[in-house]
């Protein structure tokens, strides 16, 4: 989630100073890596390695000295090397998010996500330096001006610096999934009037297969991480009830879906404004008592962190579930102020008092 959180903060940033927004992808990215740890693998089917040897493939391994896909170990070494090579030509990992490199004299940014990096830097002469720099170290597509990422569709007005996040594709594919495209559309992701409550572990009268309400609940967590804030609360509601769900709680899932069809091309449009942080808290409305918190984010006045959550511990009181979920919310604040200051467009701790 986090990286989701660094990509919007740093967005807002391009539009301020009307940076390039560029980004490359590795070719192979699991290939690349050599291992530390000792792997042994069976000789593959078919290969002989000495014809002339009494001893026959059956009583050999093979000692793997690089990384290959399907290997626990190969995230970490790929993630190993290419933190090196991006350290060792001047870059300075953020302590806050370690996907995050800045280059303190030239004033670049590289976001890294496995195979794919994004290139923040004022000019495009600073561009072109990052891909010669990453070409002469790896197999590299240079994918020019972002427009996908994550999922995320990026659309930017340079003229009137913004860029515009949505999910329209991704969107489209879940509803497509579940039979969705064609329901009829409603304007709110919930309805306030209806109150969903747990069955009894052996209630089976009104069950629908759980696989299926869980697949939708993972289905939709992708699409609040990315760009959906609207529909945080509603989505926190209907996941406490993935271990046995009924009619009732797959229509409120249905109902997200329909709001997402009326909202699909909806997203988040990043253009400037101020700084600033929201803590709301709904205290005992659940049936075992505990209540909702929840927060979000603003940087150059658009959205870039947001969460509801119920909490763990029940709240003795309004007061008390408020200020459970401003401790929530300060804790955010710090670390998304300490990461704006680690890229240097302003003293951290300013950072933290606008947020």
């Amino acid at each position: 989630m986090a990286k989701f959180i660094s990509l919007r903060s740093l967005v807002t940033l391009v539009c301020e100073n009307d940076w390039e927004l560029e980004g490359m992808d590795v070719k192979t990215v699991f290939l690349n890596s050599e291992l530390e740890e000792t792997v042994n693998m069976n000789i593959p089917e078919g290969l002989e390695l000495d014809t002339h040897s009494q001893v026959t493939n059956r009583h050999m391994v093979c000692r793997l000295m690089k990384s290959i896909y399907g290997q626990k170990q190969s995230p970490r070494a790929w993630y190993r090397k290419i933190n090196t090579f991006i350290i060792n030509h001047g870059f300075q990992r953020s302590d806050r998010d370690h996907n995050v490199y800045i280059h303190k004299i030239f004033k670049l940014i590289l976001l890294l996500y496995v195979d794919d990096l994004v290139i923040i830097a004022p000019s495009m002469e600073d561009v072109n330096w990052v891909r010669r720099l990453l070409h002469k170290g790896y197999e590299m597509t240079d994918l020019r001006p972002l427009v996908v990422l994550l999922g995320m569709e990026i659309h930017r007005n340079s003229q009137e610096r913004t860029i515009h996040l949505s999910q329209q594709h991704n969107i489209s594919t879940i509803l497509h999934q579940f039979g969705m495209s064609t329901a009829t559309t409603v304007s709110t992701p919930a309805d306030p009037h209806v109150r969903l409550i747990a069955f009894p572990a052996d209630h089976q009268t009104d069950t629908i297969n759980q696989q299926r309400y869980q697949a939708a609940i993972g289905s939709l967590i992708y699409a609040i991480i990315g760009t959906g804030p609207d529909i945080a609360f509603g989505l926190s509601a209907v996941s406490q009830y993935s271990t046995n769900p009924g009619s009732r709680h797959w229509t409120a899932v249905r109902r997200i879906f329909r709001y997402l069809g009326s909202t699909r091309s909806h997203g988040i449009a990043y253009g400037g404004g101020y700084c600033g942080g929201y803590t709301d808290a709904d205290w005992g409305t659940g049936q075992d008592r505990k209540s909702i918190g929840g927060y979000v984010f603003l940087v150059n006045g658009r959205a870039v962190s947001w969460a509801s959550k119920k909490r763990s511990s029940v709240a003795l009181s309004f007061t008390e579930a408020e200020y459970i979920a401003w401790t929530q919310g300060v804790k955010k604040s710090l670390w998304l102020g300490e990461l704006l200051g680690d890229v240097g467009v302003f003293n951290h701790r300013e950072a933290i008092r606008q947020v």
